[in-house]
């Protein structure tokens, strides 16, 4: 039997790991990223849960006012934030409505021109509440003129409570409660049919104003 000499043995096993591999080895697929956020959908941090449903992408109503109004705000930069004309309620005998008085300091309404919600309610010249009536509007969290009260159940699990109506003994009220003191509430008026009638969202006092500012 014949031996390789020691040389060609070390020539042999560096010719081996310099061989190149047949396959390169497959690359690494590449990472998930997370879907982007959508910054159009407000987050209502104050809710208790988020409908899985929640139709609030296309919804001017939030928890801390409706479109370009904010809760708290004064009346001259509602107006402006807005983008349409604000009208009172009251019309003249010929139909047209009465100017507003921009300067008072009690409790009254504004709408916008052409339509009939939301009402926007001022006191001490300062954006408390606003109110629907409309089912084209949803609320925030879902809720909307038309549902029931278990339908609302649903969408507000947690911080909801079930009230009597101050006039109609056959009506009720869900008054969802915010998560942070001072934030605003979500009152859901019922009606004997057992279905929304309209909502509010406003802060106290001024949210719980049954006869509106009367």
């Amino acid at each position: 039997m014949k031996h390789l000499p020691m040389a060609g043995l070390l020539l042999l096993s560096l010719a081996a790991c310099n061989r190149s591999p047949d396959t390169a080895a497959p690359a690494a697929p590449p990472a998930a990223t997370a879907p982007a956020k959508d910054a159009s959908v407000p987050a209502d941090a104050d809710l208790a849960t988020a409908s899985p449903v929640d139709p609030r992408s296309d919804s001017p109503a939030r928890l801390d006012g409706f479109g370009g109004a904010t809760l708290g705000a004064g009346i001259a930069e509602v107006r402006s934030g807005f983008g349409t004309p604000l009208q009172g309620l009251g019309t003249d005998a010929a139909g047209k409505p009465l100017p507003a008085d921009d300067a008072n300091e009690g409790c009254y309404f504004l709408r916008p021109q052409g339509a009939e919600d939301p009402r926007l309610m001022f006191e001490a010249r300062k954006l408390v509440r606003y109110d629907v009536r409309s089912q084209a509007i949803v609320a925030p969290g879902g809720g909307r003129v038309g549902m029931t009260l278990g339908e609302l159940q649903v969408l507000y699990p947690e911080r909801a409570d079930v009230g009597p109506d101050k006039y109609d003994d056959k009506a009720q009220h869900l008054r969802v409660r915010p998560a942070q003191d001072g934030a605003a509430i979500i009152d859901f008026a019922l009606g004997a049919d057992g279905k929304v009638g309209a909502w509010r969202v406003g802060r106290t006092p001024q949210v719980d104003y049954a006869e509106g500012c009367g």
